[in-house]
């Protein structure tokens, strides 16, 4: 490695290198870095070095009186070996502590650059769980709105056939009244009188036990009573009456016919101790 690449290994520019090894018409290392430190403050110092004026073996620059250069430049002390083994542990110090800064900064820049890919990431895997809840809301409420419309169109449904199943109740009803309406009422034809000769009755005496005798329809309850005597003579004094309607016959009423006191065709009478003759 030449004496401008160690110059600019110990972190100089390349610029102020090239003024200082120009300037010092490369004769040495501590020479260079002894100019550099002299000039450090030049406002030119960094501006770059024409071609023309830069070093070239065998150029007409090559040939500037040393009396010239020795204006230009100052002339370096002389170092002792144990100087110039400072000097150049001092250099070699430097040039490490360049490249530590060097190393440090492409370290910070490094974790820098890292850091803002991570935020990068986090926040695109931010951004991608956020739309994947927002669609997940957006699924459910679909679902939800679609349960809804599906619920009201049920009731819609069931609604309509309620009302479908009322008016066809309504006009079968409104169908049948007319008819009932305009059909002839059914007469029910009277009853035949029936003119019966006979008048079959049951007679429940006061022991309990029925007597039953036919007798003609032109009979009065009078003969009954006499046909009461005659088959019970211990019945001295009775009565008759009916359970159904409930009737208590008189005495007065001895002298009708059964067909009259409509007993006919069959009835039961109760004989009774009770009441006068």
């Amino acid at each position: 490695m030449g004496l401008k690449e160690d110059i600019i290994a110990m972190g100089f520019g390349e610029n102020r290198t090239a003024r200082a090894l120009k300037a010092v018409r490369y004769e040495s290392l501590e020479r260079a870095i002894a100019w550099l430190e002299c000039h450090e403050n030049d406002p030119d110092i960094d501006d770059p070095v024409p071609e023309s004026e830069g070093h070239v073996l065998g150029s007409t620059a090559d040939s500037t009186a040393p009396s010239q250069v020795a204006q230009e430049t100052p002339a370096a002390p002389v170092m002792t070996d144990e100087e110039r083994a400072a000097k150049q542990a001092a250099v070699r110090a430097r040039i490490a502590q360049k490249r530590a800064e060097v190393e440090e900064k492409d370290r910070q820049d490094a974790v820098l650059k890292e850091k803002i890919r991570r935020k990068e990431g986090q926040s695109l895997a931010d951004y991608r769980d956020q739309k994947q809840q927002d669609d997940m809301k957006i699924m459910a409420e679909e679902r939800r709105q679609k349960k809804l419309d599906d619920e009201r169109s049920r009731k819609q449904v069931l609604a309509q056939i309620k009302k479908d199943r009322e008016a066809k109740a309504a006009e079968r009803r409104s169908e049948s009244i007319p008819a009932a309406a305009t059909s002839p009422v059914a007469t029910i034809p009277a009853a035949p009188n029936k003119n019966y000769d006979e008048c079959r009755l049951q007679l429940r005496l006061p022991s309990g036990q029925p007597l039953v005798n036919s007798f003609k329809a032109e009979d009065t309850l009078g003969d009954v009573v006499a046909f009461i005597r005659e088959q019970h003579s211990e019945l001295e004094s009775f009565s008759l009456m009916t359970s159904f309607p409930r009737k208590n016959y008189q005495t007065s009423e001895y002298t009708l016919s059964l067909k009259s006191l409509g007993l006919c065709p069959s009835s039961v009478l109760i004989v009774s101790k009770q009441g006068p003759v």
